[in-house]
């Protein structure tokens, strides 16, 4: 974010075409700036997990909770599904560095469970306390927007699987 690095897709094919996003990615006017369209969504909850913000940024980040305090930890998010080879692949590029992507068991407001993959922090240091998507909306989402349709141009002709693999 900010910077374009030039590295391949994290994509490993973890969690089918679908990811659980819970930060700024649960926001359609993101994601069709990101990829050109909002594919198919549907509310999720990872358990076990845990939002914050993090430091002089505006996204969030899910760590795994710990001990037993956490015990009822959950992230309630989306389940993003139905996506190409390519939207996968710039969402990974997307991503900050500091992301892993990581199969984790959501599920869905239909009650069933499901496997996919979520990009979870590495860096506690920089954890900065609660991190509430209606403030991202209202304080951050205009430029954020502007910010994601300019890496969409920039990646345009990256190193990404062709786009008529599209689903």
């Amino acid at each position: 974010r900010g910077s374009l690095p030039a590295r391949r897709s994290a994509s490993t094919g973890l969690g089918s075409m679908s990811r659980f996003v819970y930060g700024s990615l649960m926001a359609p006017e993101v994601l069709q700036a990101l990829l050109g369209r909002v594919p198919d969504r549907t509310e999720a909850t990872v358990r076990g997990y845990r939002r914050f913000a993090i430091k002089d940024r505006v996204y969030p980040a899910l760590v795994r909770s710990r001990g037993d305090a956490d015990g009822d930890a959950r992230v309630r998010g989306e389940l993003i599904r139905g996506m190409s080879r390519r939207e996968l692949a710039v969402l990974d590029w997307f991503e900050d560095e500091a992301y892993v992507p990581t199969d984790v068991e959501v599920e869905t407001g239909e009650g069933e469970t499901e496997t996919v993959t979520c990009y979870l922090w590495d860096d506690e240091t920089r954890l900065d306390g609660e991190w509430r998507f209606e403030t991202f909306r209202a304080s951050h989402l205009e430029a954020y927007v502007e910010m994601c349709e300019a890496f969409r141009e920039d990646v345009r002709d990256n190193d990404l699987p062709p786009e008529e693999e599209e689903k």
